[in-house]
C-alpha cells in the first residue's frame, strides 16, 4: 500500500467514524457531525465537508488505515461519540464492534456502550468498574502496602469518621507559596467548599488527584469543566484506561446514563452538556490542549512533589496552551 499522508489519514478516519454513526440508516446527530467538523477544522486544520464524506465499512477501513495507534483512537472516537447521544441505537453500538474487530482493537469500553445502547446499566456499570483506572490504581496501591491508608480515606468519604492524617497531608497544600500549584489546589478547594480528603465527605483520595489536573487546566467543577478536564486527562494518559474516565464522564453529565460513582449520587449530573454554548469548540479544545501536553497528568507525576512550584511555571514545561475560549 502507498504511503497516506497525515489529513489522508484524517479524512480516512473520520469516514470509518461515520460508517459507525450510519450503521442501519441511522443518521449522525447534529452534535455528533458538529464535534467531526470541528476537530477536523480547529485541530487539524483540514477543511472537509464531513456530512458528505462516503462512510468507509469495516473491511475498507481496515485495508486503508494500518497504523494500530490511529486504529485504537479511532475506535475510542467511535465510542466517545456514541455516547454523546442517547438513546444510542443498537445498530451504531453493534457496528462499532464490528469495526473493532476488523481492525484488531481489544477497547473494553465498546462492549460497555453496547450495553447501554441494549439498557442494560447494571451490567454496563460493572463493565466501567472492572476497567477504570481508579480500579486499577486502587490494586496498585494496596499491592504496594496502602490497603489501610485506603480503606481510611474511603470510609471518611462515606461520612463515617475523618481521618486526620489524610485532612492534614491536604490542608498543608495551604503551606504552599502563592501562585504554586499545591497553593491553587488549597485555594480550590476552599473556594468550592469542598471538603479535603481525609475529612468527613471528602472525595476518596485517589479520585481527588484529578483536581490537581482541574486547577492545572483552569477547567471549573461543573458539568463542562467535568466533561473537558476528563477529556483532557484520558488523551494525556498512557494507561488505556484513562479513556474509561471520559466514558463515565460522559455517563454523567451526557448521556444521563450514570447517576452515582462509589455509591454516591453526583448532584450535578444532567444531560447534554454538550449542546451548551460553545460547549463543542471548548471540548474540542480540550482535546488539543491534551495533545499538546508533554506528560501523562494522572499517572506520570507526583503531584504533592510538585505542588511548592509555580503553577504557571509548571503549564509551560508541560506545554499546555491557555484555554482558547474562556467561558465568559
Amino acid at each position: 500500500m502507498s504511503a497516506v499522508s497525515p489529513p489522508e489519514y484524517l479524512v480516512i478516519a473520520t469516514r470509518g467514524i461515520l460508517g459507525a454513526l450510519t450503521a442501519g440508516g441511522t443518521t449522525p446527530t447534529e452534535l455528533q457531525l458538529d464535534i467531526l467538523d470541528t476537530l477536523n477544522r480547529s485541530v487539524f486544520g483540514i477543511e472537509v465537508d464531513v456530512g458528505g464524506l462516503t462512510p468507509l465499512g469495516p473491511t475498507e477501513l481496515a485495508a486503508m488505515l494500518p497504523d494500530h495507534r490511529v486504529r485504537r483512537v479511532v475506535i475510542q472516537s467511535m465510542v466517545a461519540l456514541e455516547l454523546m447521544r442517547h438513546p444510542l441505537p443498537g445498530p451504531v453500538a453493534s457496528a462499532t464492534k464490528l469495526y473493532a474487530r476488523a481492525l484488531g482493537i481489544d477497547e473494553p469500553m465498546v462492549t460497555t456502550a453496547r450495553r447501554y445502547a441494549h439498557h442494560q446499566v447494571g451490567l454496563m456499570y460493572a463493565d466501567i468498574i472492572r476497567n477504570d483506572w481508579y480500579t486499577e490504581e486502587t490494586r496498585h496501591e494496596i499491592l504496594h502496602g496502602k490497603m489501610r491508608e485506603l480503606l481510611r480515606s474511603k470510609v471518611a468519604y462515606t461520612g463515617i469518621v475523618e481521618d486526620r492524617a489524610i485532612a492534614a497531608k491536604w490542608q498543608g497544600l495551604g503551606d504552599c507559596p502563592p501562585g504554586s500549584w499545591g497553593r491553587a489546589v488549597f485555594d480550590y478547594y476552599r473556594a468550592h467548599q469542598f471538603p479535603f480528603p481525609g475529612e468527613k465527605r471528602g472525595i476518596y483520595e485517589i479520585g481527588a488527584h484529578h483536581d490537581f489536573v482541574h486547577v492545572l487546566t483552569g477547567y471549573p467543577p461543573d458539568p463542562e469543566g467535568e466533561i473537558d478536564v476528563f477529556t483532557f486527562i484520558a488523551t494525556t494518559m498512557k494507561d488505556p484506561r484513562g479513556f474509561t474516565l471520559l466514558v463515565v464522564t460522559l455517563g454523567l453529565f451526557q448521556n444521563a446514563s450514570i447517576k452515582h460513582v462509589a455509591g454516591k449520587k453526583v448532584q450535578i449530573a444532567r444531560a447534554d452538556t454538550l449542546s451548551d454554548p460553545g460547549a463543542v469548540g471548548r471540548f474540542v479544545d480540550a482535546l488539543e490542549r491534551g495533545m499538546s501536553c508533554n506528560v501523562d497528568v494522572m499517572d506520570g507525576i507526583d503531584h504533592f512533589a510538585l505542588a511548592p512550584e509555580n503553577l504557571d511555571e509548571l503549564r509551560k514545561r508541560f506545554a499546555i496552551p491557555p484555554i482558547a475560549s474562556p467561558r465568559t
